[in-house]
């Protein structure tokens, strides 16, 4: 058993250093593609520090209760304490109007999995959510990426050859498999232990530990004035999360849906998704006020589950 618990540090520690090489394969792959910075963001570094989620979905399939409240506690972390605590720290700018698709598909999104969580998401309803992600890429592609103004952007040189950002690739995906694995064994037994529901183990320990790349990159992001990667990668994390991972979760097993994410979780996760577009359409910006009103948010949303579990569950 001990052995067991001890999967949850060491599957973080996996989780964190898969990500890191995952992202940093990924991001100079992308810059040898000739990829902007906002879609490096939007893409390949979101999927990539979404990858814990994903394969925390696929492992989960004995237990598939776990993965849509990884999917909606990893999407409140990523806004309230990874782009709130970012802001608190280095304010974060970033011009609405040039990316509304992206903040407008990010709501939706989560309005979305509401609806389709009533009575459950089937293999039916995942296929949709893959092929509304394919829907979401497309665009990006038509307006980001084959534009005149995203082929003239200068995006710098890579810093490694295409050889050693596929060996990243590669070695983060393995980290982020067993790391996956071992943590969701250790949050089962921490569950069982303590009387708690998979739910809230996934809103908590398992959708904080695996949204830790996220609020990494987010922080060095920000620290580097790289707003557009702070704020697009987790846009496109989110997106990710609702699309791909609930959608792949669902279409390897049926996915059951508690009660209490209609009455808490998904509106807190819907709420943090409009006040960081509506910071940035009003401001231009998130800033430490707005960054602390982000984190006062999910400070709430803690103290209401610890004291009203029923309702959590």
């Amino acid at each position: 058993m001990d052995w067991v618990l001890l999967g949850i540090p060491v599957g973080i520690v996996f989780l964190y250093f898969g990500s890191e090489a995952l992202v940093d394969g990924g991001k100079n792959l992308a810059l040898r593609l000739g990829i902007t910075p906002f879609v490096i963001g939007l893409t390949v570094l979101a999927f990539g520090t979404s990858a814990p989620e994903a394969v925390t979905s696929i492992v989960s399939r004995n237990d598939p209760g776990i993965i849509v409240g990884n999917v909606v506690g990893s999407n409140i972390v990523n806004i309230a304490v990874c782009i709130g605590l970012a802001a608190m720290i280095f304010p974060i700018a970033s011009k609405f109007e040039d990316n509304r698709i992206e903040f407008i598909t990010m709501i939706l999104a989560s309005v979305v999995v509401m609806i389709m969580a009533f009575g459950g998401i089937s293999l039916i309803e995942g296929i949709i959510l893959l092929a509304l992600l394919a829907l979401f890429i497309f665009i990006v592609y038509k307006t980001k990426v084959n534009t005149p103004e995203a082929k003239a952007e200068d995006l710098g040189e890579a810093e490694m050859p295409t050889w050693k950002s596929l060996l990243f690739i590669l070695v983060g995906l393995v980290l982020l498999y067993f790391g996956a694995d071992m943590f969701v064994d250790g949050s089962r037994e921490v569950a069982e232990m303590m009387g708690i529901s998979e739910l809230v183990i996934g809103l908590f320990l398992v959708a904080i530990g695996t949204s830790l790349p996220e609020l990494c990159v987010s922080i060095m992001a920000a620290f580097r004035h790289e707003n557009d990667i702070a704020v697009s990668n987790i846009i496109g994390s989110n997106i990710f999360n609702a699309f791909f991972v609930l959608g792949i979760g669902a279409c390897i097993s049926d996915i059951p849906v508690y009660d209490s994410l209609f009455t808490l979780h998904i509106p807190v996760m819907i709420l943090l998704s409009v006040l960081m577009a509506l910071f940035i359409w009003k401001w231009g910006k998130i800033n430490r006020i707005s960054g602390a009103v982000l984190v006062a948010v999910y400070v709430i949303y803690a103290v209401i589950i610890l004291a009203m579990p029923d309702l959590a569950m």
